[in-house]
């Protein structure tokens, strides 16, 4: 089991009432995606926000099959729309 903590800012942390989480994913290999779900099973105060963020890991945008390794930053994005 890794453990991986997601920084929030903005909207996502103020819902959550912190500025990061800290989720365990089970096995060798984590996605981005399995990041992803295991912050909306921990803060479930988010589960609303996460089918319009994305995770960046070490400063990049993640697709959802990007490996994370223990020891990378992990910040979940809240997309803003606007013009």
């Amino acid at each position: 089991m890794a453990r991986y903590t997601v920084k929030l800012f903005g909207p996502q942390a103020r819902l959550a009432q912190q500025r990061e989480v800290a989720v365990e994913v089970a096995g060798d290999t984590t996605q981005a995606r399995e990041i992803l779900a295991a912050v909306g099973a921990a803060c479930p105060a988010l589960v609303a926000s996460l089918a319009s963020s994305r995770l960046a890991v070490n400063h990049a945008y993640a697709p959802g099959d990007t490996p994370v390794r223990p020891g990378d930053e992990v910040a979940l994005i809240g997309m803003l729309g606007g013009g």
